[in-house]
């Protein structure tokens, strides 16, 4: 080993030390997720799916001590983020919130995650790519999946900066590992409001249980639709679902189901070549009129138009030999919705 190799292998050693006398374990009742101080007043960040459902947080410092969570300093929603309020003094922060420029494709980054029992992990990671999701989220994709209880983990570039948090999701139904970046975080302690009772993850607790009702079609249904019509439906159904999570994530479900509506309306209206998918989406409008909630109605048509995406994805396996022109694009991916 180099010179600079051994530099390089000791700034980053002692930069995860560092970060690991800050990392939190928070036991939720069955299973547990990571967070990490980000002030000495106690302030913990987490990934908000993780604690959601949580009526009960137990967060375990490195020494060993555990204490409740009563206290929620801030939520947001749309990133996944949960600002915990820990009420033990004189807590060691994390290494300090990285520079707002993002880390690129192949860079190497280190996850930190807590363990029961046990001292905290390193998982050494890459940056597969750079995801915009729009002007309210840019995150990153890591190059392999994460276990669901590093989520909140800190995420240290080759410096030894906080880039990030990381979050274990699914995206069409594959698992992935994600990273919030910092920049994101650091708004949460500007202005945090008043301290909440945990009573204040409801809300996302009762979206994150709502259940799905995925039509499974067989591959028959797109019996004589010629392949650019499949294509050309898997297209705008993409195409509705990559704009309309993010307008659902953002606050605006009615925006949402009105794109999902004009989407399915356009596309009964345009495929005559295709007489299995427009019954499809007649029998997803036909359950919204039964549907009171813009919310329940926009999730029934996300619901009818993910079952399409599933049996044209069924389909294209079917058919290896299309021609290059038509080969598969992999559909849009929807991280936090």
């Amino acid at each position: 080993m180099s010179d600079d190799d051994q530099a390089h292998k000791a700034r980053t050693d002692e930069a995860l030390r560092r970060a690991g006398a800050s990392l939190v374990l928070l036991e939720l009742g069955g299973h547990t997720a990571t967070g990490f101080v980000l002030t000495t007043e106690g302030h913990v960040v987490t990934s908000l799916h993780a604690v959601a459902s949580a009526r009960t947080i137990t967060a375990v410092l490195p020494d060993g001590l555990r204490t409740q969570v009563v206290q929620v300093a801030a939520v947001d929603e749309r990133r996944d983020l949960a600002l915990l309020r820990l009420s033990v003094p004189d807590l060691v922060p994390a290494l300090p919130l990285g520079p707002a420029t993002l880390p690129t494709e192949g860079e190497s980054l280190q996850v930190l995650h807590a363990r029961p029992g046990r001292g905290p992990e390193a998982r050494a990671l890459e940056v597969r790519a750079v995801q915009v999701l729009g002007d309210w989220l840019t995150l990153l994709e890591l190059s392999r999946t994460l276990p669901e209880d590093a989520s909140g983990a800190p995420v240290l570039d080759a410096r030894g900066q906080v880039v990030g948090l990381a979050t274990a999701a699914l995206a069409n139904g594959r698992a992935l590992g994600l990273v919030i970046p910092a920049r994101y975080i650091a708004p949460l302690l500007v202005s945090p409001g008043p301290p909440r009772p945990l009573s204040a993850l409801d809300a996302p607790r009762q979206r994150a249980t709502r259940v799905r009702h995925v039509p499974q079609h067989p591959v028959n249904l797109l019996e004589g639709c010629a392949t650019p019509s499949v294509e050309s439906v898997a297209a705008l159904l993409g195409h509705a679902i990559n704009v309309g999570a993010p307008a659902y994530n953002r606050g605006d479900v009615e925006g949402c189901y009105r794109l999902y509506a004009h989407t399915a309306e356009q596309l009964i209206d345009e495929r005559d070549d295709c007489p299995g998918v427009q019954r499809a989406l007649r029998d997803g409008l036909l359950r919204c009129e039964a549907l009171r909630d813009a919310e329940d109605r926009a999730w029934a048509l996300r619901d009818t138009f993910d079952g399409l995406m599933d049996v044209i994805g069924r389909w294209r396996h079917a058919r290896p030999s299309q021609p290059p022109s038509l080969a598969r694009r992999p559909p849009p991916k929807t991280y936090l919705n």
